[in-house]
């Protein structure tokens, strides 16, 4: 590491040479970046403090963080971005609308416009706050054939079989920030049929670019950009890399010797690894299949719960997919909360209020929020997903605090 301060951060980093010597260095959380970065602490940035792009992550794997990336690390993520498109699509797209968040410091809006001039595509940079009316007349009157958003930003436009028409032109969805899900992508292939729909890339603000898919994976499953990133997937309470086939939370080490490098970085995901097998692309980069995000939580009044509580408690009644929820607490002006649950109007099932209240009083630890003295009463609704809360960059937080 051409940085002495950095090297610091890492004792013993100097003498890695292998992946089993990487094994030895502590894994970095999400928190520990959040204390080294910029203005503050310039330790970790490999080049000028005063050039580059700078960019702050969502906070959906903990505290917000600020990243000061170099114009030649910008490169990089651009030419990986375009690389995972090219892999992805047999056909490279013609005409590209770009419906993601622009500003607030967020990368994902450039990466999208850098990565479509890479490709030699034409782009139109659309963003998230035109009215849907708008939105359709430019893709019908331009001919749009691919458009980049959210899952949840492509899964509401196409379910409403009044945009249909004038979405005749699209040919392929890529998404990106966070997991498609099976429900969403049925929704969008069954509006389109033969429409693609692809991760644009698996990448985050901290690292750039991890993995891309391939024309013969879908869902979660993404080649890794080996040659770029050394990604484990471990067992979050011991840090072993888990056995293949097996579930772990997704570990990355960017191999780069510029931007804000980041050894054994806890990503926040988790993901089952694919070391043996191959795939029928013939590529012999490693795969990893992202399951989900690493157990979130929400602290109500002392009481601290978790996605997966919820949802161990709602799979009884036939709700297997976070996507398919949202959790909200509402704060009263006595101090007193309400909570209101939000499912996807979607869904085979319609438990009714008192049914999900239940089963959420009988989850261990969970059922403590609904004993508080602050606890006022709970809602059950049955919405469309696109009135569940976003923020601003698109993405849809299980937990919401209103």
């Amino acid at each position: 590491m051409k940085r002495p301060a950095a090297a610091a951060r890492w004792p013993g980093i100097e003498g890695v040479r292998t992946a089993d010597d990487l094994s030895e260095l502590p894994l970095m959380s999400p928190d520990t970046l959040e204390d080294l970065c910029p203005p503050a602490v310039t330790d970790l940035v490999l080049d000028s403090a005063d050039s580059g792009m700078v960019l702050r992550s969502s906070g959906t794997s903990g505290k917000r963080k600020v990243l000061y990336h170099s114009w030649e690390f910008d490169v990089r993520v651009t030419h990986l971005g375009a690389r995972g498109v090219r892999a992805a699509l047999t056909t490279a797209p013609s005409r590209v609308g770009n419906c993601l968040y622009p500003g607030e410091l967020n990368g994902a809006f450039s990466f999208a416009q850098d990565l479509t001039r890479r490709l030699g595509a034409q782009t139109y940079p659309l963003g998230t706050s035109m009215r849907t009316e708008e939105l359709l007349e430019v893709i019908r009157e331009h001919r749009i054939d691919t458009l980049i958003g959210s899952p949840a930003m492509g899964a509401d436009l196409l379910s409403d079989p009044a945009n249909l028409a004038s979405l005749a032109s699209l040919r392929t969805y890529l998404y990106i920030g966070e997991n498609l899900g099976a429900a969403r992508a049925a929704v969008m292939t069954e509006a389109i049929p033969g429409l693609r729909v692809r991760s644009l890339s698996y990448s985050t603000s901290e690292t750039g670019p991890i993995g891309y898919q391939c024309p013969f994976q879908g869902d979660g499953t993404h080649h890794v950009h080996d040659d770029a990133m050394f990604v484990e997937v471990v067992d979050p309470e011991t840090g072993a890399e888990v056995a293949d086939g097996e579930e772990g939370e997704v570990i990355t080490t960017t191999l780069t010797d510029t931007g804000m490098p980041l050894v054994r970085f806890r990503m926040g995901d988790r993901a089952i690894r694919h070391t043996t097998g191959g795939c029928a692309c013939g590529s012999p980069t490693s795969r990893i299949t992202l399951t989900g995000r690493v157990p979130r939580s929400l602290n109500v009044d002392g009481a601290t719960i978790s996605q997966d509580l919820v949802m161990a408690q709602l799979r009884g009644l036939g709700v297997a997919d976070p996507a398919d929820c949202q959790f909200q607490v509402r704060r009263a002006p006595d101090r007193g909360f309400d909570v209101v649950l939000l499912l996807a109007d979607r869904l085979a099932v319609r438990p009714t209020g008192d049914e999900v209240l239940r089963r959420l009083r009988e989850g261990y630890h969970l059922g403590r929020v609904f004993a508080m003295p602050g606890f006022r009463g709970f809602t059950l609704r049955h919405v469309p997903t696109a009135d569940f809360v976003r923020n601003t960059r698109g993405k849809t937080p299980f937990f919401v605090e209103l």
